[in-house]
């Protein structure tokens, strides 16, 4: 009997153990076990730490509705490594004129892997009247277009480029990297409210932050303007930004623009310079002249003479088009001149031409001067 009762006191203390060595394992293994205590900091974007900040930014990247923040759809849209929500309300019109445009890009590169790509499409901000078309491969964004809605129900293709998600606009990921190295974001699953627009050669973000303190100064719901193509905080306050968005709205829309099928217009293949330079890097480049207003025959064939071409916007612009820019290359659009088309020109912006925008938006903005390289001699082509 008291044999009987030892063994069962002995089978009792084996079971407490073994629950508390699993409870330790769980609590090890899960540091938001409810039983286990916090894991302080498990939450908090190290800035010291860039892989850190970037695994952080991914879990929370995605565009997150206000009016949905409290429902666990919209906790699952924050933790998308990609903006992937789709407006069911996107006309028709629309949808057929992205696939037209895709599979007119998709030919060369660096477009190529658009063939099987997913698209996305999602409405730019109040007063834009255009929209965002992210271009999906599996979990990556391999590119982008942003259309503008054109009188007279047709569509204007107002930019567009290729390349991985960081080197792109509007970059979730990149946005809340910026935002966190600014301090303005604490935690990585702090839902914030941030909305892409759009003004003619500038995409944007404007962000709208909760509570908190940030150098002794309290924000309550403050909004910044972000450029969504290197992020910055842009200059703006509000009155400003209406401005902007006002000019935006009223603006000629530049580029290649269809009120119907898109079959007439045929994408050539891509120029590239190999100009690798930054405006940055040299400003020899201030010293040649300003050049004229140039048709896009006369575009594309000062770009094979001399490559190195700088973009600088009129006086007191910048802020609204992040210039000077270097161009590097061009894409051109044709339609037969018996169809009432001709030759539309997009000036590539970058190293492998990661943004494509309209010759004509950027002469109405500014001017084009040659490079110059540190030797004093103008860039020539590459062999």
């Amino acid at each position: 009997m008291e044999h009987n009762s030892r063994v069962r006191r002995i089978a009792s203390a084996m079971r407490v153990c073994f629950l508390f060595i699993f409870v330790l394992v769980l609590t090890a293994a899960f540091p938001g076990f409810p039983l286990g205590p916090p894991a302080a900091g498990a939450l908090v974007v190290r800035l010291t730490d860039k892989q850190a900040d970037q695994a952080s930014a991914s879990r929370v990247a995605g565009f997150v509705d206000p009016a949905d923040a409290g429902t666990s759809q919209s906790a699952s849209s924050a933790l998308s490594p990609l903006p992937k929500r789709q407006d069911t309300a996107i006309p028709d019109s629309l949808k057929a004129f992205v696939r037209e445009a895709v599979d007119k890009l998709a030919v060369d590169a660096p477009f190529k892997e658009w063939k099987t790509a997913e698209q996305s499409i999602y409405p730019l901000g109040p007063g834009t009247h255009g929209w965002l078309v992210n271009l999906l491969s599996g979990d990556k964004r391999i590119g982008y277009m942003i259309i503008t809605a054109s009188d007279n129900g047709g569509y204007t293709l107002s930019e567009y480029g290729a390349g991985s998600d960081e080197s792109l606009p509007y970059s979730v990921t990149e946005l809340r990297l910026f935002l966190a190295q600014k301090g303005l974001i604490h935690s990585s699953d702090e839902l914030i409210e941030q909305i892409p627009l759009y003004a003619p050669l500038l995409p944007y973000w404007k962000v709208t932050l909760n509570s908190q303190t940030l150098n002794s100064q309290t924000l309550n719901g403050q909004t910044l303007y972000v450029n969504a193509i290197v992020p910055e905080i842009l200059p703006w306050d509000k009155s400003k930004a209406e401005a902007v968005a006002g000019s935006a709205e009223a603006d000629q829309h530049y580029g290649l623009t269809a009120y119907g099928s898109l079959t007439d217009f045929t994408a050539k293949p891509m120029f590239q310079t190999g100009h690798t330079g930054d405006p940055y890097d040299n400003l020899l480049w201030l010293t040649s002249p300003k050049l004229a207003p140039l048709a896009a025959g006369e575009f594309a064939e000062l770009l094979h003479r001399h490559p190195g071409l700088v973009f600088r916007s009129n006086d007191g612009a910048n802020d609204t088009l992040s210039a000077p820019l270097m161009i590097s290359g061009y894409q051109l659009w044709s339609r037969p001149e018996a169809s009432g088309g001709g030759t539309i020109a997009y000036a590539a912006l970058g190293i492998g031409g990661r943004r494509f925008l309209p010759l004509d938006a950027l002469q109405q903005s500014g001017k084009f001067q040659v490079y110059i390289s540190s030797d004093g001699v103008a860039a020539q082509p590459r062999r």
